[in-house]
């Protein structure tokens, strides 16, 4: 069953990623040429979880969408999570809502940190450095924390019970 899980959450983790990147490249008008959605290796860009080719001109906002889709999933379920009151997929909220895009977001701001032609290295060439910093390491930690007190609630509930 866990195994089950991990697939799951490193499907739905890329799906997020790379399907936000495609929607608001479509929306600046650019043709979506490839989407891929499953893990694999290419003899140009080696190993990759996936990735989306496009043509035509787009502005930051695709390279930045994956991390906009983080933002308001973190919200989201922070929100949910707030109104909750039964047990019933609290965890699973924990896993697919909080920790998939602290995932996401930590693993492609460290890489963009020493790899060229990630999401955030372009990023750091579009944007001021200090703005992409300051708004992946607020985010990042501000994600940890809402994970860290749901994880204590939840175990305050058990203790109640």
């Amino acid at each position: 069953m866990r195994l089950l899980v991990v697939i799951l959450f490193i499907l739905w983790t890329i799906a997020r990623h790379e399907g936000s990147h495609a929607l608001v490249a479509y929306w600046e008008g650019a043709e979506i040429r490839e989407l891929r959605l499953f893990p694999g290796f290419d003899n140009e860009l080696g190993f990759y979880f996936g990735y989306v080719k496009y043509s035509g001109d787009t502005t930051w906002l695709t390279e930045c969408a994956p991390y906009f889709s983080d933002v308001l999933l973190i919200a989201l379920t922070g929100a949910i999570l707030l109104k909750s009151v039964g047990k019933k997929f609290y965890n699973e909220l924990l896993v697919f809502g909080l920790i998939s895009p602290i995932v996401d977001l930590v693993y492609n701001y460290q890489g963009g940190l020493w790899r060229t032609g990630t999401d955030v290295s372009d990023l750091l060439n579009l944007l001021p450095n200090l703005l992409v910093h300051f708004s992946f390491i607020l985010v990042i930690t501000s994600a940890v924390l809402m994970l860290l007190y749901f994880r204590k609630r939840l175990s305050l509930t058990n203790e109640l019970n």
